[in-house]
């Protein structure tokens, strides 16, 4: 019984030892994975804010005065370096690769969609770059366009061409304007009647100025050849400037659209890693509150494991309490025979006590006797030595010397007889 309670005692104590540590190595797993999943939901999470923040940066810059580029590239670059973290993994941040098959296909339907997107807005920034170095040259050129057309007008007066010609002449100077006019409404709003209007205006510009070519005037000639090449050069500009423009604002257009794409195939893998975290750590709680109650289950058949050491420890005590008397019993039997032993022993000591108290009864009459003869020898003495001083002295040494050696005796004798009577009180109470 005893090796079967301490087995159970050694079971019961090495379960609940392996199931706190797995309880507590569960609840730091689950701090730990909480933590990473944290972190990996965060970037996700992130990676739809960057979608955003490239959406408006592209739009900004669309219509912005200055080009700043530099919100954009690091927008481009962080989602970039994120959407390689979670499909790859990257362990210095605490993200690991995508912990399902259908996560990782998520992601890299994502990083397809992210593919087109970033090839867009990398063009869309050659494109504006483009469109700000040949905005600013039209503008600056067109007053030097405006110039030349109002040097047409004044020469025509001066020779006095038909007023008609002076008038389209002084159109020219107009159309100058207007073609600009529409063309900044195209670069700040891409409606097609400004690219319409823009168009019409330049082809108008360009077909008044051929017609004017035919004129037979010398010094009105020189000017318009001046007008005509420069207009080459600069209609050039404003044409590929406004075609720029276009391109850029298709771009612009796809990037508004395709944001949202990207945007919800980002959203989605969020949602599905907030799905897988939420799961584990379900699992995990689950698998937590199963260990606690089995330790709970343990401790519970623990107290009945204690009540039952505790009922065989009473039974043993009894038995041991009955062992215990009949110990006693045994031990009476056996003293029975050592107080046999001892009354023999103390028997033969008496008779020796008897002895020697006969033997002190003797040496107490032979030192009376003694005692006598030495009385009788002072007396002697006394009559017949002249020189009884010393003897004297002496003789009277020795009567006191036999009387203290009589009484000596007569005490231990007495005492010897006290001991025989108690020696005799003892042996009789032993036989009783």
């Amino acid at each position: 019984m005893m090796t079967k309670i301490t087995s159970q005692i050694k079971f019961i104590g090495g379960t609940l030892s392996l199931v706190i540590v797995a309880i507590v190595a569960s609840v730091i797993y689950i701090n730990q994975k909480s933590k990473n999943d944290s972190i990996v939901v965060n970037i996700a999470g992130k990676q739809r804010m960057l979608t955003q923040k490239i959406s408006k940066e592209v739009f900004r810059l669309k219509t912005a005065k200055d080009i700043d580029l530099s919100e954009l590239n690091e927008a481009l670059a962080l989602f970039d370096k994120n959407l390689k973290s979670l499909i790859k993994g990257d362990k210095k941040k605490g993200i690991f690769s995508p912990p399902t098959q259908e996560i990782k296909e998520q992601l890299q339907k994502v990083e397809e969609l992210w593919i087109q997107f970033k090839k867009r807005v990398k063009k869309f920034k050659e494109l504006i770059l483009k469109i700000e170095v040949k905005k600013s040259f039209v503008i600056t050129k067109n007053e030097q366009l405006l110039k030349i057309s109002d040097r047409v007008v004044k020469e025509m007066v001066n020779l006095n061409i038909d007023p008609n010609f002076v008038d389209i002449a002084g159109r020219q100077r107009m159309l100058s304007q207007r073609m600009i006019y529409f063309l900044l409404l195209y670069l700040n709003d891409p409606e097609p009647k400004y690219y319409k209007e823009f168009y019409e205006t330049l082809n108008l510009y360009d077909s008044t100025l051929k017609k004017f070519i035919t004129i037979e005037k010398n010094s009105l000639k020189n000017i318009l050849k001046e007008n005509n090449k420069f207009w080459q050069d600069y209609s050039a500009y404003l044409k590929d400037l406004i075609e720029l423009q276009k391109e850029l604002n298709s771009i612009v257009n796809y990037i508004y659209q395709f944001n949202n794409v990207l945007l919800n195939g980002m959203d989605q893998a969020v949602s599905m890693y907030a799905i897988y975290s939420q799961k584990q750590r379900t699992l995990l709680e689950n698998i937590e509150n199963t260990l606690a109650f089995i330790a709970f289950l343990i401790i519970f058949y623990s107290y009945f494991l204690i009540r039952n050491i505790q009922k065989h420890f009473e039974k043993f005590l009894e038995k041991s309490k009955t062992f215990i008397v009949f110990d006693k019993e045994h031990k009476v039997c056996e003293n029975g025979d050592e107080f046999t032993i001892a009354s023999k022993r103390l028997e033969s000591f008496i008779q020796e006590v008897d002895r020697m108290i006969i033997d002190a009864q003797k040496a107490i009459k032979t030192s009376e006797y003694l005692a006598k003869e030495l009385s009788d020898v002072s007396e002697i003495f006394e009559k017949n030595v002249k020189e009884k001083g010393k003897i004297e002295k002496y003789l009277n040494r020795s009567e006191d010397i036999a009387i203290q050696s009589l009484e000596d005796l007569e005490k231990s004798a007495k005492l010897l007889q006290k001991l025989h009577e108690n020696l005799s009180n003892i042996l009789k109470e032993t036989k009783k």
